[in-house]
C-alpha cells in the first residue's frame, strides 16, 4: 500500500508561510492622521493717521488635516472679508498662537495665495500640499496676509485646535 506524504507535507509548508508576520520597511514613517481646526479672527491694522487702528469684517474657517505621514496635508479654507476687490491675498501656518511673531513652517511663498473675489470671499480647497507638522509640535495658527508678509501685514488669524482622527 502506497500513502502519498507530499501534499500534507505541502499544506503544512504553506500554513507556516502564511503565519510569517510581515513587518513594514524601516524607512516609511507612518502617524496617525490628524486634523488642525480654527476660525478666523481680524486683527487690527494700522490705518493712515497716527495712532489710528481699524478693524475689517472677517470671518472664515480654516482645517488642516494630515496624511498617514506627516510630509502632506489636505488643507481647506474659507474667508469673507469686507475688502471688496479682486487680489491674491498670502497665507502662512506658523509655530505658537496668533500674534506671537513665529517663522512660518515654511516660506510664506510655497503657500498657494488665496484668491479674493469682488464680493470678498476666498476658497482655498487643496487636497496635497507640502508640509510638515510634526505630531509633536504644539499650538499651531494661521495668518492671512494683504500688503506684505510681515507681522504688519496679518489680517486675520485662525489660532488652531487639534482632532486626533
Amino acid at each position: 500500500m502506497f500513502t502519498n506524504v507530499r501534499f500534507p507535507a505541502m499544506l503544512v509548508g504553506l500554513t507556516m508561510i502564511a503565519a510569517v508576520p510581515v513587518y513594514a520597511q524601516d524607512s516609511v514613517k507612518v502617524t496617525s492622521a490628524r486634523a488642525y481646526e480654527g476660525q478666523f479672527r481680524p486683527i487690527q491694522q494700522a490705518s493712515g493717521g497716527v495712532g489710528m487702528r481699524s478693524s475689517q469684517r472677517i470671518f472664515g474657517q480654516v482645517k488642516i488635516a494630515t496624511r498617514e505621514s506627516s510630509e502632506r496635508v489636505k488643507v481647506t479654507l474659507m474667508i469673507n472679508t469686507s475688502l471688496n476687490q479682486l487680489e491674491i491675498l498670502n497665507w502662512s501656518v506658523n509655530s505658537g498662537r496668533c500674534g506671537s511673531g513665529s517663522v512660518p513652517l515654511m516660506p510664506i511663498a510655497q503657500f498657494q495665495g488665496i484668491e479674493m473675489s469682488t464680493n470678498g470671499r476666498g476658497e482655498l480647497d487643496i487636497p496635497e500640499m507640502p508640509l510638515s507638522i510634526p505630531p509633536n509640535s504644539g499650538a499651531l495658527h494661521v495668518n492671512v496676509y494683504r500688503g506684505g508678509t510681515g507681522l504688519e501685514n496679518v489680517i486675520a488669524c485662525s489660532n488652531l485646535k487639534l482632532n486626533e482622527k
